[in-house]
């Protein structure tokens, strides 16, 4: 039994190990892509799928022995959990949402050395000097809901 859970999680750490060298050795340079190390757990998982799918028909056609059924469970405890995780991460990413405007009632303050400015929407509204009042429209400013 403990052959089986070991042949199988050896898949996934020569796999992942070998990714993470990768990635270690070349990084991830263009984002907006996936690195080489991405395929090599794209490949690694379909492995483990193929190899799952050919160890359940062996156990259920040729022979039934507990190293063969320990290794599916081990396969498929990986590969459920794998997916999950990325159906997960998805559904986290699908879920933010992209405004092109900026949200209503702003009000950003940036102070740089001796001058003061108050934008409210990307408006300027207040500009101070030293201890001068240049511009104040901070009254005009009405804050809907």
């Amino acid at each position: 039994m403990k052959q089986g859970i070991i042949k199988a999680l050896l898949i996934y750490v020569f796999g992942f190990g070998l990714a993470w060298l990768i990635y270690s050795i070349f990084g991830h340079p263009y984002i907006h892509a996936p690195g080489f190390h991405h395929f090599i757990i794209f490949f690694t998982l379909i492995v483990g799928i193929i190899w799952t799918i050919i160890a359940i028909l062996n156990f259920y056609i040729k022979r039934k022995t507990q190293k063969l059924k320990s290794f599916i469970i081990t396969n498929l405890i990986v590969i459920i959990g794998l997916i999950s995780s990325f159906i997960y991460d998805m559904k986290d990413y699908n879920n933010v949402e992209f405004e092109s405007k900026p949200p209503k009632n702003q009000i950003i303050s940036e102070t740089k050395g001796d001058t003061t400015n108050v934008f409210h929407n990307g408006n300027i509204v207040f500009i101070k000097v030293k201890d001068s009042i240049l511009l104040n429209l901070m009254e005009n400013i009405t804050f809907e809901e």
